[in-house]
């Protein structure tokens, strides 16, 4: 999130390049970054990926789990303080 707002993505961005030719699975973290750098991604894509948890990832669907965690993580609002 930047600013406050959600990064903007589209669901073809992510399986692009969570699923091209040539990402294999298992693939780290610092996998999917590399593959997605290659593949000239979004800034903000690539952000996205650097944010989830540096973990073997065994298919697509687990990295769409995380980003969508992390997704719904960034726009939480903020907990009321406690005085």
């Amino acid at each position: 999130m930047r600013g406050g707002e959600l990064i903007k993505r589209s669901p073809g961005e992510v399986e692009e390049f969570i699923t091209g030719r040539g990402i294999g699975y298992p693939a780290s973290r610092d996998d999917l970054v590399k593959f997605a750098e290659g593949k000239q991604a979004s800034s903000d894509f690539l952000d996205l990926l650097r944010g989830i948890p540096e973990i073997e990832y065994n298919t697509p669907d687990d990295v769409t789990r995380e980003i969508e965690h992390l997704e719904r993580e960034r726009i939480k609002p903020p907990k009321p303080k406690e005085y």
